[in-house]
């Protein structure tokens, strides 16, 4: 009999997966596949034997980026031949994982034609050169985007050639061996990699060996050890702001910076590397980013890889480890799949998992092959690097594409006087808002946040031509927003957003603790008068009191520093200031030419971080159109 630890590890094999589970290795997905937030490639062959790629997003911008390269290994055709992978785990924004993911394999590629061969001291110099590059990116960007300087990426990298398995890492990635370990053909899983975090007692050794005089080099923080009690990895390629004193400074955040300058980078970009010689007993490599190795032991993947078929067992291990996801939150995994990106991260990590065959079963390719995981819609950045007299690397980055701010086309036509009225009190739930309304706004957040979009109904209004009808049968105040829900309509923006966190299931708004809640609740108080103040500048009645209250929101943004956010996460008061916010800064800028965030890096990152989030974003307005409806309206009031 099937035991019960068994049957739940290897399920993902058993049970169906979503569009695509019946690919074969013959069908066309030579770029992969996208499913909603997962992208796939279910089959592929390599020089030894064929490999499978999944990613899965939870974060409002993929972080997770990787490779797979098939092929000459030299930029000379008589070089050797190799499989590389590349998994790079970012955190605090894409930028430097993507950076790493178009830049690390030519590096390498590069010194392996210097030294004609692959060597650990190729590995070491490819990294430390796309390092010195993406170091030379931040120094182009500090003054204009200085938030750069705290962006990095995990970088796990293995190259197969020649009979040898290099395995390098720098952070928290890991790479496990399926190996057969006795005659009875049972597999046993052999992590490959060291990782570099600083949860790991030698890993607090190896920095406080490294920087004797800095008592606070590692510190315990929430019960978590991380180094300077910012970053829990020790190694990686990035984090300026930890490798060189220059970008250590204003304005970078006070959250990044340290107090006493240093004179020698705190962490490290250079790799463990470790070589592994390739026996018959080896089968398989798994590749994955610590979003995997959260949920799943090194030998539970090993024994899905080992029980599964090749064919989109990547997939099948990135499905598992969502299972285990919804597991440990107590919820069906079909209802964690429904999870929008961005309120996803409250659940798991970006996982990208990679699976190696070492030996073919049917045949393996000379053909060069290069498959990039993941499935960005827009890449719009490309770059252009090379090397000082001085000797240092240097990196430019070009934008090729414009980037749309707002995408509007999908949403429906207001309901104007002309419309049929709607059926009230039919059993639905809906929330009857104007697309230009901030208040209304406000109920729109809080519901796309909720994940509530098949839930509650969205019901627009044009509020310069409404319905009769909106009056009579909806909400008698006639005003928006106004939420139908159990036979009565509900009104007033900021008891909606509370009604709605409280009455319906998705990730909590409320704040947990009793200090957050009393800071909450003084910052909910405080909007109308926040409004009322910005509105005086803009009108000419006081000059002042715009500078005021946007310093108020630059202190209270700095009360807790678990996040960017008011409260630290996210919660109802960032809901509840953001559609005046996106307002104000662009009418100030453009009538008054005031920027709001000059002088003020906690309202420059709070903006930032709103922007990443898919349930405000969608409900933004086009930034001309407002605008320009202002200034006709400032025009009409002065006819009066």
């Amino acid at each position: 009999m099937v035991s019960t630890t068994f049957r739940r590890i290897v399920s993902p094999c058993w049970r169906p997966f979503g569009i695509g589970e019946d690919s074969s290795p013959g069908s066309d997905d030579t770029n992969g596949r996208l499913d909603g937030l997962l992208w796939y490639k279910d089959s592929g062959n390599h020089i030894t034997g064929e490999f499978s790629m999944a990613v899965v997003q939870a974060n409002n911008l993929l972080e997770d980026h990787s490779q797979l390269e098939s092929g000459p290994i030299s930029l000379h055709e008589s070089g050797p031949e190799a499989t590389f992978v590349g998994v790079y785990d970012g955190h605090g924004g894409p930028e430097a994982a993507r950076f790493v993911n178009d830049r690390l394999f030519y590096n390498i590629k590069r010194y392996t034609s210097e030294q004609r061969g692959m060597s650990p001291d190729v590995i070491t110099r490819g990294f430390v050169a796309t390092e010195e590059e993406f170091l030379g990116l931040v120094q182009e960007q500090w003054k204009t985007k200085p938030q750069i300087a705290s962006v990095g990426a995990c970088c796990l990298v293995g190259i197969v050639c020649n009979g040898l398995l290099y395995v390098a890492n720098a952070g928290d990635s890991r790479v496990v061996l399926g190996k057969v370990a006795n005659p009875f053909k049972e597999l046993k899983a052999v992590q490959l990699s060291t990782e570099h975090n600083a949860s790991i007692e030698s890993v607090r050794e190896e920095l406080r060996l490294l920087h004797p005089d800095d008592p606070n080099i590692v510190v315990l923080k929430h019960k978590v050890w991380r180094v300077k009690g910012i970053i829990q990895v020790s190694r990686s390629i990035g984090d300026a702001y930890l490798k060189r004193a220059e970008f250590n400074q204003e304005p970078l955040l006070p959250k990044f910076r340290v107090p006493e300058r240093f004179e020698k980078p705190i962490m490290r970009a250079e790799p463990t590397i470790t070589v592994h010689k390739i026996h018959p007993e080896d089968q398989f490599l798994i590749f994955a980013s610590d979003g995997l190795w959260e949920h799943l032991s090194n030998q539970e993947a090993v024994d899905i890889v080992n029980s599964c078929p090749r064919n989109g067992v990547a997939r099948k291990l990135v499905k598992a480890a969502l299972q285990e996801a919804a597991k440990k939150r107590e919820m069906r995994y079909s209802d964690l799949e429904k999870i929008e990106r961005g309120i996803r991260r409250h659940f798991h990590d970006d996982i990208t998992v990679i699976v190696v065959f070492l030996h073919a079963t049917n045949f393996a390719t000379r053909t060069p092959i290069s498959v990039k995981g993941g499935a960005e819609k827009v890449k719009a950045v490309r770059y252009e690097c090379g090397t000082e007299s001085s000797g240092r690397r240097w990196c430019k980055s070009r934008r090729t594409e414009p980037i749309l701010a707002v995408v509007e086309s999908s949403r429906v036509p207001e309901l104007d006087s002309s419309s049929e009225p709607v059926q009230v009190f039919d059993g639905s739930t809906r929330l009857y808002i104007s697309y230009t309304c901030p208040f209304a706004q406000r109920a729109w957040i809080a519901r796309n946040y909720k994940g509530l979009q098949n839930k509650i109904e969205l019901v627009p209004i044009d509020l310069k031509n409404r319905p009769a009808w909106y009056k009579e049968k909806v909400y008698s105040a006639n005003k928006v927003p106004a939420l139908e829900h159990n036979n009565r309509v509900l009104g007033e923006s900021l008891d909606l957003i509370k009604y709605i966190d409280t009455n319906f299931e998705g990730p909590s708004l409320t704040p947990d603790g009793l200090e957050k809640q009393v800071v909450a609740d003084e910052l909910l108080s405080y909007t109308d008068s926040f409004s009322k103040a910005v509105r005086s500048t803009l009108n000419g009645t006081d000059t002042n009191a715009a500078d005021v209250a946007f310093d108020f929101i630059e202190q209270a943004l700095s009360k807790f520093n678990e996040g960017p956010f008011f409260l630290g996460q996210f919660s109802l008061v960032d809901v509840a200031y953001a559609p005046f916010i996106e307002r104000f800064r662009l009418i100030l800028s453009d009538v008054m030419n005031v920027n709001i965030t000059s002088g003020r890096p906690n309202l420059a990152l709070w903006i930032q971080e709103m922007n990443k989030i898919e349930a405000y974003t969608e409900t933004r307005q086009d930034p001309q159109e407002l605008v320009e409806r202002y200034k006709r309206r400032v025009q009409a009031e002065a006819r009066l």
